[in-house]
């Protein structure tokens, strides 16, 4: 039916989507940034402003998108199995807890890290970058519990 084709769809975009995501933020948080933190200060700085300018661009649009769908998914999944309903709901309140944290933590962040001069404390860019990483973490964290949580029902329905 024409409502399975687009569940269908929306299943497939939400698990790319939000896989991509969770390998872009786990992929910076593990791989990127402790090597970028251990430059100096200048390079530190130009770093991540130039990495903000790339993926500012991108996950203003991604994030949001992932949410929408993640609440589409849910609203197509009525009829499935309560435990199929559930880790999609499960998966929908990890991306909106890291929305939330990106909009309270990590966007007022990346305002200071874009306007930084290097004429300001290197301690506090310091402290202010290991704040975001613990939170790149914890969002990175929750997007691959997402995807997880994503994958699951479409491998035990698939069967």
């Amino acid at each position: 039916s024409r409502r399975e084709d687009v569940k269908t769809a929306i299943e497939l975009l939400s698990l790319l989507l939000v896989g991509w995501i969770a390998g872009a933020e786990l992929g910076s948080w593990c791989c990127v940034q402790p090597v970028v933190a251990r430059l100096p200060y200048e390079q530190f700085v130009a770093a991540e402003q130039g990495m903000l300018r790339t993926f500012g661009r991108i996950m203003p649009v991604l994030m949001p998108v992932s949410a929408i769908l993640a609440v589409a998914l849910i609203i197509l999944s009525r009829g499935d199995t309560r435990f199929v309903f559930g880790l999609r709901v499960a998966a929908a309140c990890c991306i909106a807890v890291t929305v939330v944290a990106t909009l309270l933590v990590n966007v007022p962040i990346n305002t200071q890290t874009a306007s930084w001069q290097l004429t300001n404390d290197p301690s506090a860019w310091q402290q202010m970058r290991e704040r975001w990483h613990f939170f790149q973490g914890v969002r990175g964290a929750l997007f691959a519990a997402a995807f997880v949580l994503l994958a699951i029902p479409l491998v035990v329905t698939r069967r």
